[in-house]
């Protein structure tokens, strides 16, 4: 076998670990993620898990890093709106919400998950968090760009980002839960749930 099929065969052995592990946790949470179910699941021995992963704290914290990456991605490929930031954060929160409604009970099994490894990706709420999330950076940066051209109030940079974040997964796990709702109303709720949070940092000039 060649060296470039053998590395593509472990990499195909890794997600297949990985697609796995997500089933599991999104139907049983974290809590119920163990190296026998994923053995289970796709008849591997755990000596090949092993081989792949020291143990299940790094296949959790993989998956975390790898759905925080995805997630980076989209909100990353937001073109900068220079002269109006607000429809800058409104089209990458509309592109997070979407990618955590294409995986919702996966969503639901990290983001609610107090787990010390997990929290260390998805903490948002702690005074001077903004200095080590990367996202958090990238919506502080587009708050404080509206703040210097006068579209928004003068305000406490990281605590406004920390709101609209919290605010929005709010709306992301009502509508994971409320799931018969039509695309039509969620698209109303979206829209909405960014002109009601803009009324309140928009200088009154903007508005």
């Amino acid at each position: 076998m060649s060296k470039e099929r053998q590395l593509r065969k472990q990499e195909e052995v890794r997600n297949t670990i990985l697609d796995a592990a997500r089933d599991i946790i999104a139907k049983d949470g974290i809590r119920g993620l163990s190296i026998r179910k994923i053995t289970n699941a796709i008849d591997y021995s755990p000596a090949i898990i092993y081989h792949y992963f020291k143990d299940k704290n790094e296949i959790v914290e993989t998956l975390v890093r790898e759905g925080y990456e995805r997630i980076l991605a989209s909100i990353g490929s937001v073109k900068r709106n220079e002269n109006e930031p607000e429809k800058e954060i409104r089209e990458a929160f509309t592109r997070y919400i979407a990618a955590a409604l294409e995986s919702p009970e996966y969503y639901r099994a990290v983001m609610l998950n107090d787990d010390p490894a997990v929290l260390k990706r998805t903490r948002l709420l702690e005074k001077g968090i903004s200095e080590r999330s990367q996202t958090l950076q990238m919506l502080c940066s587009s708050i404080q760009r509206g703040v210097n051209q006068g579209r928004f109030t003068p305000c406490d940079i990281e605590l406004t980002a920390q709101i609209l974040w919290t605010s929005t997964f709010g709306l992301i796990i009502k509508l994971m839960v409320e799931k018969d709702i039509s695309r039509d109303q969620v698209n109303r709720l979206i829209d909405h749930q960014f002109t009601v949070l803009f009324n309140g940092i928009m200088s009154r000039n903007e508005v």
